[in-house]
C-alpha cells in the first residue's frame, strides 16, 4: 500500500502526536489544519507541512489519507465542513480518532464506507507534542470501520510499532467506557484513596509516593497471573469483621464515600466469588452488610433533605 500524502484536520494533544509520529516514522504528513495555527508551528518540522485554519480543498483532494483528530462533539461540524467543500474525496482514505465515534460519521459526506474508519489510540494525552514522544508506540488501537479503510489502519499502526483489534460498530460505546474505567476512573479512585488516607495524616501530595509500591505490585501481579487471580484483600478471604470496620469507621468520618464503598464492594465481591474465594453464602453475607450501610445512608440523606 502506497504512502501517499497525509492531512490532519485538528492539531490538539492527539493530533500533534500523530503528526510527530508519522512523520517520524516516514509518512509523508503533508498538511494540517488547526483554528490555533500557531500551534502547528511548535512541531518539529512544521516547515514541511502546509498549514491552514480551517478545512482546506486543496489539501483534502491533495491527500492520500484525512485524519480528523479533534474533539468528538466538533467531528460531524468538520464532516460538514468536508461536504461543503464539493472536492473530490474518491479513493481517500477518511480516518478520525474518537473512541466513541463510529466511522458511520463520514456517511453524511458520501465518504465510501469501505475506505473510511475510526482509529482510536488506547492511550492517555496530557501535552501537546512538539516532538515524537512515543505516545503512538507499544499501545493498542481500537480499529473499526470498512474493510479496506481498516486494512490500512492496521498497516499503519504495525508501523508505528503497536497493535490493534477490531471493535464491532455496534460495540463501540462499551468500548470506549472500558477505555474511560480504565484511566480516568483510575485517577479519581487514587483521589478517593487520597481522601481516606489524608485522614490519618498523609498529606494528598504525598499519597501517591505512599501508595506506589501497591499499586504498582498490584498491576505486576494482573500482567503476571491475570485480574481475577491477582485479588487478594478483606473480600477475598471472606474477612466480614474487617469490612464491617471499613464500614462503620467510613460511616462515622466520610459518609459521602460509602456508596463509592459499597458499590465497588459488590463488584469486588463478584471478583471473589469468580476466583472461587466465596461460595454463594458468603456473598450474601457481605452483600446484606454493605446493604445495611446504604440503606442507612440514604435514610440519613432523605432526613437532612
Amino acid at each position: 500500500m502506497t504512502r501517499g500524502n497525509i492531512y490532519i484536520i485538528g492539531c490538539g494533544k492527539v493530533g500533534s502526536a500523530f503528526a510527530a509520529e508519522l512523520a517520524q516514522i516516514g509518512y509523508k504528513v503533508a498538511f494540517i489544519t488547526d483554528s490555533h495555527t500557531e500551534r502547528i508551528e511548535q512541531i518539529e518540522g512544521a516547515d514541511l507541512f502546509g498549514t491552514s485554519s480551517t478545512v482546506n480543498k486543496e489539501f483534502i483532494e491533495a491527500s492520500q489519507v484525512i485524519i480528523v483528530s479533534v474533539q468528538d462533539k466538533n467531528i460531524r461540524d468538520i464532516v460538514h465542513s468536508i461536504k461543503g467543500l464539493n472536492a473530490d474525496l474518491s479513493e481517500k482514505f477518511f480516518f478520525h480518532t474518537s473512541g466513541s465515534e463510529t466511522s458511520s460519521v463520514f456517511d453524511d459526506a458520501g465518504i465510501s464506507k469501505e475506505l473510511s474508519a475510526s482509529l482510536h489510540p488506547i492511550q492517555t494525552f496530557m501535552e501537546f507534542s512538539k516532538v515524537n514522544n512515543n505516545l503512538l508506540k507499544n499501545i493498542y488501537f481500537g480499529i473499526e470501520g470498512g474493510s479496506e479503510a481498516v486494512a490500512y489502519a492496521e498497516q499503519l499502526v504495525v508501523a508505528l510499532g503497536s497493535k490493534s483489534i477490531i471493535i464491532p460498530e455496534d460495540r463501540k460505546q462499551l468500548y470506549h467506557t472500558a477505555c474511560v474505567v480504565s484511566s480516568n476512573f483510575l485517577v479519581t479512585l487514587l483521589n478517593v484513596a487520597a481522601e481516606f488516607s489524608s485522614s490519618v495524616g498523609i498529606e494528598k501530595s504525598e499519597m501517591f509516593n505512599v501508595f506506589r509500591p501497591i499499586i504498582e505490585k498490584t498491576i505486576s501481579n494482573i500482567s503476571e497471573s491475570g485480574l481475577v487471580n491477582s485479588l487478594t484483600g478483606p473480600f477475598e478471604r471472606n474477612d466480614v469483621q474487617t469490612i464491617s470496620k471499613h464500614l462503620d469507621s467510613i460511616s462515622g468520618e466520610l459518609p459521602n464515600l460509602i456508596p463509592f464503598y459499597t458499590l465497588l464492594g459488590m463488584e469486588t465481591v463478584r471478583v471473589a466469588f469468580r476466583k472461587e474465594s466465596l461460595n454463594m453464602k458468603n456473598v450474601i453475607s457481605i452483600l446484606d452488610l454493605m446493604n445495611q450501610y446504604v440503606v442507612k445512608e440514604q435514610k440519613i440523606t432523605e432526613a437532612l433533605e
